[in-house]
């Protein structure tokens, strides 16, 4: 059973507060945040890639921690790139907001890596790309500004595919398809 995302009401609400930030960003704003985010989900799987390559887990995975990792680099110059080719003559902004993807600790991944807890690993990653894909489509929603719901929704494209990724491993080592969170 996939545990709850969410433990506390104060969680919650701090969701709640950086979706609203998050729904009042700019173009410009919103590149640079989701930049950083790809940036920090592409730490997370590299130093997944380096402490699964240390246990005896099957390659798949390891190669898959690699791949995500690549993925979300790439994504990130792709952000970079557009960010650059949008506003030419400018600086890359800060944008000083809080992750709305839950990182695990090092020191949670290393634990759950050791205990071989694997299933939910894989579990809690599935919930953060499904969070983050949900977060898109619903921006894009919200967003009257076209070139705004474009980026929207190829981001959610882009998480969509890092879950069916983590999905179809998933399946292949457990051989069931995972609980969906209720």
């Amino acid at each position: 059973m996939m545990h709850q995302r969410f433990k506390t009401k104060e969680e919650k609400s701090k969701f709640k507060q950086i979706l609203e930030a998050i729904s009042k960003l700019g173009t410009k704003e919103l590149l640079v945040y989701w930049m950083d985010q790809e940036v920090k989900e592409a730490e997370m799987y590299h130093r997944l890639y380096a402490i699964s390559s240390e246990v005896n887990w099957d390659e798949k995975v390891s190669k898959l921690f690699l791949d995500m990792y690549n993925d979300c680099l790439e994504h990130a110059e792709t952000l970079l790139k557009l960010y650059r080719t949008m506003y030419p003559d400018e600086e890359v902004i800060k944008v000083d907001l809080p992750a709305l993807e839950v990182e695990l600790s090092e020191k949670r991944l290393r634990d759950l890596v050791y205990q071989g807890r694997l299933q939910e690993i894989l579990e809690y990653l599935m919930g953060t790309e499904k969070i983050a894909h949900d977060v898109y489509e619903y921006l894009a929603k919200q967003t009257t500004d076209e070139e705004v719901k474009a980026i929207l929704k190829w981001l959610a494209e882009i998480e969509n595919g890092h879950y069916e990724k983590l999905r179809k491993l998933y399946v292949e080592l457990f051989g069931e398809n995972p609980e969906e969170e209720k």
